[in-house]
């Protein structure tokens, strides 16, 4: 069972970071407004709440307090670079998907298949659960649709990413 101090500075900065970064990422891409972004917010955090619960030590150690404040100084530290505020989705992305690969080339080397695939699973799950939380493109909750076309790209790419096994 591999734990912090098994992997490099990066490699662990990666896996602890990803979560994170999928959630802001389908967030950005989704663009739902003030009431759409509390509800991804809650989505996040339901997700992370189930996580710690959970029976996976990694996800848990991942969510540590500590952890996660480190987590959003470093992504906060990232985002301030961004100039461009326009390119503000794609520097997400990026940002997220390069997280991705680092973190699951280092579980692939140091975990087990069954940790490598349930943080695959809190991955992909993250994303569906931010994608769905709110409507995209509708007035004060009335029309819109359920996923908008910029988070099911982004979801696309991540699933292809995990492998398309992920659930």
């Amino acid at each position: 069972m591999p734990a912090k101090s098994d992997f490099t500075t990066d490699q662990w900065q990666a896996i602890r970071n990803a979560p994170q970064l999928v959630a802001l990422a389908t967030a950005a891409a989704g663009n739902s407004g003030l009431f759409g972004s509390i509800s991804e917010g809650m989505a996040t955090a339901s997700s992370i709440a189930e996580a710690v619960r959970g029976d996976q030590p990694l996800l848990r150690e991942v969510f540590d307090k500590d952890e996660m404040r480190a987590a959003q100084e470093q992504i906060r530290g990232m985002l301030k670079s961004v100039t461009d505020k326009s390119s503000l989705n794609s520097v997400l992305q990026r940002a997220a998907a390069d997280a991705v690969r680092t973190a699951l080339a280092a579980l692939a080397a140091k975990g087990t298949k069954s940790e490598s695939d349930a943080f695959q699973s809190f991955l992909s799950g993250v994303a569906d659960k931010v994608a769905n939380a709110s409507k995209e493109g509708g007035f004060l909750g009335f029309g819109g649709e359920r996923i908008s076309e910029g988070e099911r790209e982004f979801i696309a790419r991540l699933k292809s990413m995990l492998g398309g096994t992920a659930a």
